[in-house]
């Protein structure tokens, strides 16, 4: 059964995709981009499909100001499709629509490009834009206990020149799961045989691994991290299955852990309001084990109030449903702020609450979350909510005759 307050966006998230067929694509040389959400959009990212045999870089050019934007041809993952796609960064004003040309190449100005850096070679590397520096790197402590590079171990926040994470573990400890008989694991325990980069140019990359934990072989596991060039997030979906029943005592997501870098939690209400608690308040932090939050919360974070930065989790998508119908197995499903070691925090979405429970064959858990690193904290329910319904709601794209 999907989540009731589920968000589905095109590709969820600001990568808007044209389905442009062979024929529709001779006949027509124009399209048009239309922001219907009132908000204006300094760079978000559309995707263009063509047909196979335009082989040229292809540019769109605004009919109105002759502004020139170039795109990136994207891999085809599948050599026998009829269409290429191109990414392009686009800007957009509140309830603007702006037409443009569909040309094979031009030899204008085109717009100043923002770019990623990505250091070292997959998996162990960096990922740098202009708001952050995400390390996918492990450590010999991290392999000693079998903790693979490709799992974000910390996020380099660059104006403030602080460096989120968790000391010995990785920061991303997501998805997680854990027997009585067995030692508790994450996706970051299985091995990279089957992690690659899918998509990388100077304007987006894609990580995609997929795979199974030693003592987990019932749970098949995927994830998907994507990064932009100018984009202050990055987004990550998951997915468990299992191909088998399995006797779990916990099973987790969404689960990001920090040592003590942070004084409040940040989260939306029921009513979407913002509300914040002081994460080292004692009695404020035992009030949500008697009365947590919802497990389908919207957003939640943590912020430094002093030195105004912070890390929010956007919900985009949340889904349990079994592959047969109805809904995985859970056991009090909510989501849980938890105290850690040394002062650390953390917050993870509980699926099976620390309850031996017998999880189904065919049980299926899928998420999608936008992580939004905060450089300052001024307005700070505009900037989430901003981001929150930006990505949820990507600039809509169609013909020009339609």
């Amino acid at each position: 059964m999907k989540n009731k307050n589920c968000y589905y966006p095109l590709l969820g998230f600001c990568l808007t995709v044209l389905l442009w067929g062979c024929e529709s694509a001779q006949k027509k040389d124009e399209i048009v981009l239309a922001e219907t959400e009132g908000i204006a959009r300094s760079l978000e990212y559309v995707v263009v499909k063509r047909p196979s045999q335009s082989q040229g870089t292809l540019v769109l050019k605004d009919k109105d100001t002759d502004e020139i934007f170039r795109g990136k041809k994207l891999i085809q993952e599948d050599s026998n499709q009829d269409s290429i796609s191109y990414i392009f960064p686009m800007s957009i004003n509140a309830h603007q629509k702006r037409t443009f040309l569909v040309l094979d190449s031009d030899s204008g100005q085109g717009q100043q490009e923002e770019t990623l850096k990505i250091t070292g070679e997959h998996p162990a590397m960096t990922v740098e834009n202009r708001f952050f520096i995400a390390d996918f790197n492990t450590s010999p402590a991290k392999v000693e206990r079998g903790l693979y590079p490709g799992q974000l171990s910390g996020i380099f926040i660059k104006k403030k020149h602080i460096l989120l994470k968790r000391e010995l573990n990785n920061m991303h400890w997501a998805p997680n799961f854990q027997k009585e008989s067995e030692d508790y694991k994450t996706i970051g325990h299985a091995n990279v045989d089957d992690a690659k980069i899918s998509q990388n140019n100077s304007f987006f990359l894609e990580m995609v691994k997929k795979g199974r934990v030693k003592g987990y072989e019932e749970i098949d596991l995927w994830e998907k991290y994507k990064f932009f060039a100018g984009l202050p997030y990055f987004l990550y979906e998951s997915t468990m299955s299992f191909n088998k029943e399995a006797n779990l005592f916990f099973l987790r997501n969404n689960e990001m852990t920090m040592d003590k870098l942070f004084t409040h939690l940040v989260y939306s209400d029921s009513l979407g309001k913002t509300k914040e608690i002081p994460l080292y308040d004692d009695v404020k932090m035992d009030s949500l084990t008697k009365a947590p939050l919802a497990d389908d919360v919207k957003w939640v974070g943590f912020i430094n109030k002093p030195k105004g930065y912070g890390l929010v989790s956007l919900q985009l998508d949340y889904d349990n449903t079994h592959i047969n119908g109805g809904e995985s197995t859970l056991y009090k499903p909510h989501m849980k702020i938890t105290k850690a070691g040394n002062e650390g925090r953390y917050w993870n979405r509980r699926l099976v609450h620390d309850h031996n429970t017998i999880v189904t064959k065919g049980s299926r858990y899928h998420e999608k979350n936008a992580y939004l690193v905060l450089d300052g904290l001024d307005n700070l329910n505009k900037q989430i909510n901003y981001f929150f319904k930006a990505i949820n709601n990507p600039i809509a794209i169609y013909y020009s005759s339609e």
